[in-house]
């Protein structure tokens, strides 16, 4: 069996001619089959697209599908498994959302006039980023199929029509390469022959195509023109093959890590789930257009202090605007113009997907009426009136979903259509003359003039009145148990004209909605330029909305000086604040713009909560958003860092305190004196003495090197004591009450550092058993007695030392307390004892401790 399905994946028509069993549908398949091997292959038949051999079953439990079987009784059994054509658009994504690719095998002709066999054919070819139906994606995030050769890094999204280009040397610098790919998530990566991708935690399906490259040798974009070449292959529409990249600028928007975004919970929470992140916190857009800008705004904020200001400028005159909420109004009567137009542009459009654009656009126009920004011209706008105007002159506003059922365009659009239109609606009439006239004239009241698919129009007479047919006039035409039907010259007359009428009917429809859709798909570059301006200006809206519901201030940006302060007045955490039940406790931060500021104190207390914020405000603020807060003045920064939480990538064999270190090594490598970086419990993955001298180091070259805005929380309290040697260096921590054994977390922001961190009270707290709780407190108290006291204390004297100093003075002492330790003073004598004393103070006073003292 193994055998027969290799033969079949390597040669299907070759293995399966050779069937004696094989019948003509069977052969068909094989023949369309064999041209497209490595796709899932739709045959329809029918009013069901079926699936055979290895596809079915593949794609049945894929599709929540049952497999069942064709030949059931033959020795060998063809697997099998359908949908009915009309629910076939889900069941597609199903497919591509899982990696594979999907060959469409449409009826090229009407089963009913075929001769033999249908002619079958393959019409359309589908890959995990060309979607059968934007509608059923996820309308905040993008399906980009992405591209890159040695000068450039390419993008489409077939479900939008958006197309750009990124020009870098990717030679120089492939992680920029791999930071774009990872920041904007393709679902597909186009690479040639030779090309690879050393990124695959994505997810991404990775498809091959080769281009010539001495005939492309002057261009700059390849990776454009392997896209391109790409589609044609998988059958894209002209729409598609014909879209115009767009150059984007690089410099002036900040490349946040992979890690950064996790770590703040921009897109997704810690259990990767939309709600609960800071999208969803402040997302109040009113259109699927406007998320997925909203989402590209936060993915890459700006740096440049114009840019952004522009933007805060706009949502302050929404602020204060009194138009706000009628915008608002209209907006959200703005339908996704960019699916829809790439949906008008595929075989499957339909008349309601027009109505629903033409819709839209009025939506649209309404809102540039009352938006307090102008990015649009009054020439863009006029031509969407245009279309308006071409649509609602011409399509039904009552149009069915197919166009098969007729009533699409309008009367008075086409003479000719109305004359078939008119026959084709007064067949009835025609056609209960015909019935009342027959019954006079044979006396047969029960005489009935029907239709059905197969024999078409008919006279059927019971056989009770068998005797009374005028055989001169009618002639049998089919013979029923109870009845028999019958054909005149007259009805006959009548069939040919009313068929011949709903036939042309059709076909004049197809043909003018056609006309439609190719005159609306001309102007879709311009209607294509309004739908993301009116995107960016639901996203401002949204903005305004936001600050006005929750109290968000505008921020104010302030030079890289180092006599300036970051100041930020009542900060507050915009996630938080708006899932709990009473008031958020609001902080005031201030730093200088090389400072470090030493967050200690116990779990639960809000030092990460404060150190996420700040990020975040500024996120907020270089994205062009108000900000929460009482008042802000902070720098614009080139990035920002995050390591936070516990994370491990088993799959790639790294621990937890693997990614930590490698974290930290990324941040130490790429910080610059104007990049924020936040830093939460690095070094707790090892033992504590190896955990505390990173900590110590990471720190002393934030200070000393890097000369950043940095946040560095730790449960090392001894490295509170580095701010005796680093000026730049504050401590504080978030004040903590206890009275009378009882703790309270006050999750005030206080100068100076923690007395002790309550990781007992967070443990009671959690839940775990008293029993436990009580022997970590006993554990703790012996600890804490003096011969532990002095060990400590020894510790903090050298962690202190200054890092060129440590191993210079501590040395001799370490060498000097080995020896001491490993004395057997049991042994020795009083004489003894006095000598071996004597040795000590000389040592004590030579040149070996001086070091050591001075320190």
């Amino acid at each position: 069996a193994r055998f027969r399905k290799e033969q079949r994946a390597a040669t299907p028509v070759v293995y399966l001619m050779k069937s004696t069993n094989l019948t003509p549908l069977m052969k068909q398949f094989w023949e369309i089959k064999s041209l497209h091997a490595d796709k899932v292959l739709l045959f329809r038949m029918g009013d069901f697209f079926e699936m055979f051999y290895d596809d079915a079953e593949t794609a049945a439990p894929i599709m929540g599908i049952a497999l069942t079987s064709r030949n059931k009784n033959s020795e060998e059994k063809t697997p099998m498994c359908g949908v009915p054509h009309h629910s076939i658009g889900p069941q597609i994504n199903k497919l591509l959302k899982a990696g594979l690719k999907v060959a469409i095998c449409d009826q090229l002709e009407d089963a009913a006039l075929a001769k033999g066999l249908v002619k079958r054919g393959v019409t359309r070819i589908l890959s995990p980023g060309l979607v059968f139906d934007p509608d059923t994606l996820d309308e905040a995030t993008s399906n980009y199929i992405a591209s890159f050769d040695d000068g450039s890094v390419s993008f489409i999204d077939a479900s939008t029509l958006e197309a750009f280009s990124y020009q870098l040397d990717v030679k120089k610098s492939p992680q920029l390469r791999d930071s774009l790919i990872r920041a904007l998530g393709p679902v597909e990566v186009v690479l040639s022959s030779s090309q690879e991708l050393t990124i695959t935690d994505l997810g991404f399906v990775v498809s091959r195509c080769d281009i010539d490259a001495t005939a492309t040798s002057s261009e700059k974009f390849l990776s454009q023109i392997r896209l391109k070449k790409y589609l044609g292959q998988m059958q894209a529409n002209d729409q598609i093959l014909n879209i115009e990249f767009d150059l984007r600028e690089l410099a002036g928007r900040m490349q946040l890590s992979q890690n950064t975004v996790r770590s703040l919970e921009v897109f997704e929470n810690y259990q990767r789930e939309a709600k609960g992140s800071l999208f969803h916190a402040i997302d109040r857009t009113k259109s699927s257009a406007g998320r997925r800008c909203l989402r590209a705004w936060l993915r890459f904020p700006l740096m440049q202090k114009s840019a952004i200001e522009n933007r805060l400028d706009q949502v302050q005159a929404l602020v204060e605007s009194l138009e706000l909420k009628n915008l608002r109004t209209a907006i959200s009567r703005i339908g996704d113009i960019e699916r829809r137009i790439s949906k008008i542009s595929s075989p499957n459009v339909s008349p309601r997907d027009i109505l629903s654009l033409c819709d839209s656009l009025a939506a649209g126009i309404e809102s540039s009426s009352l938006s307090v920004q102008k990015v649009w011209s009054d020439q863009d706008l006029s031509q969407a009136r245009l279309t308006i105007e071409i649509i609602l002159t011409r399509i039904n506003e009552e149009a069915p979903i197919h166009l098969k059922n007729g009533n699409v365009i309008k009367s008075g659009v086409s003479k000719e259509l109305d004359e078939c239109i008119r026959l084709s609606t007064n067949s009835q009439d025609l056609l209960l003359q015909l019935e009342a006239r027959e019954r006079e004239l044979t006396g047969i009241h029960s005489l009935k003039v029907r239709f059905n698919n197969i024999f078409g129009y008919y006279i059927e007479i019971t056989n009770t009145h068998k005797e009374k047919v005028p055989v001169d006039r009618y002639e049998r035409k089919q013979t029923l148990a109870g009845s028999e039907r019958y054909m005149t010259k007259e009805l006959s007359e009548i069939e040919t004209k009313v068929l011949g009428a709903q036939a042309k009917r059709i076909e004049l429809e197809a043909n003018l909605f056609e006309d439609v859709r190719r005159r609306v798909l001309n102007t879709a570059p311009v209607l294509l330029k309004l739908a993301r301006d009116w995107a960016e200006m639901d996203v401002l809206s949204s903005l305004a909305q936001l600050a006005l519901e929750q109290d968000y201030k505008r921020p104010q940006f302030i030079a890289w000086d180092k006599n300036l302060n970051l100041s930020i007045k009542a900060s507050r955490h915009p996630v938080i604040e708006q899932n709990l039940k009473v008031p958020f406790k609001a902080n005031d931060i201030h730093l200088g713009l090389n400072d470090c500021l030493l967050l200690t104190g116990p779990n639960m207390a809000g030092k990460s909560t404060l150190m996420r914020q700040l990020a975040i405000t500024s996120l907020l603020a270089q994205m062009g958003s108000f900000v929460p807060c009482e008042s802000a003045e902070i720098p614009i920064f080139d990035q920002i860092f995050t390591r936070i939480g516990a994370n491990d990538f088993l799959s790639e064999g790294l621990s937890t305190f693997m990614v930590e270190m490698k974290e930290a090594a990324e941040i130490l490598a790429n910080a610059t004196p104007q990049s924020l970086v936040i830093l939460d419990e690095i070094g707790r993955g090892t033992s504590t003495y190896d955990g505390m001298s990173l900590a110590q180091s990471i720190l002393e070259h934030l200070l000393t090197h890097a000369n950043c805005v940095t946040l560095f929380a730790t449960h090392y309290h001894e490295l509170t004591n580095l701010a005796s040697s680093f000026p730049n260096l504050k401590n504080a921590h978030m004040r903590v009450s206890e009275v009378n054994g009882e703790v309270r977390f006050l999750h005030t922001l206080t100068q100076g550092a923690a007395s002790k961190s309550y990781g007992i009270h967070v443990a009671k707290l959690a839940g775990l058993p008293k029993t436990l709780t009580s022997r970590a407190a006993d554990i703790l108290h012996q600890l804490e007695q003096p011969k532990f006291a002095d060990n400590t204390a020894q510790l903090n004297f050298a962690l202190s030392m200054p890092n060129s100093d440590m191993d210079d003075a501590i040395r001799p002492v370490q060498d000097f307390l080995e020896n001491m330790k490993n004395l057997s003073l049991e042994k020795m004598t009083p004489i003894e004892a006095m000598m071996l004393l004597a040795q000590m103070q000389t040592k004590l006073t030579g040149s070996d401790f001086e070091k050591f003292f001075k320190a």
